[in-house]
């Protein structure tokens, strides 16, 4: 049941919710201006810093799905392996799976930082280990360049992301 919410997330990004990212339709506009900045010549703000995002050119917010599954299936494959063996009990190996889980998805978002830290404006707001998503806020321009990054599977709208369910994992940020 816990990769209920990863499905949804993908299954969104199969049905086009990539298109419904806030601030997708302000890209058309913009002739060679620096990531963030909105053309001020008609007395408009810019999106520099500081500014709220209250702005028509300011951050957007976006769910980024993280590419864990293929990884995760080889851990939960050679850990049922180990069960079948007799090498391991069914107690030790759910404990094990979703430690190889949380190893998994951090060093995805663990990536998805360093990705992040390396584009100007890209913030990482708040992240759901179990269900490998990501809520990550900038210019639309650098969180379209996201899928580009590595951990990256899909990128959806901000109102995808799956809140964190009570009593689960920890979610950091």
């Amino acid at each position: 049941m816990t990769d209920t919410p990863r499905r949804r997330v993908l299954a969104a990004a199969a049905t086009g919710s990539t298109l419904g990212l806030a601030g997708c339709g302000g890209l058309g506009g913009s002739d060679g201006d620096a990531p963030g900045q909105t053309d001020d010549g008609n007395g408009s703000e810019t999106g520099d810093a500081g500014d709220g995002g209250s702005g028509p050119g300011d951050d957007a917010r976006a769910t980024v799905a993280l590419d864990v599954q293929a990884e995760i299936q080889t851990a939960q494959e050679e850990i049922r392996t180990r069960v079948q063996e007799g090498n391991l009990s069914r107690e030790d190996a759910q404990a094990e799976l979703l430690d190889a889980q949380r190893e998994i998805v951090s060093a995805a978002v663990d990536d998805l930082e360093s990705y992040a830290a390396d584009v100007d404006g890209l913030g990482i707001d708040e992240t759901n280990e179990r269900a490998g998503a990501v809520l990550v806020s900038g210019p639309a321009a650098a969180l379209l360049d996201a899928l580009e990054a590595d951990p990256v599977n899909a990128l959806l709208s901000a109102d995808d992301f799956p809140a964190p369910q009570e009593g689960g994992q920890p979610n950091g940020s």
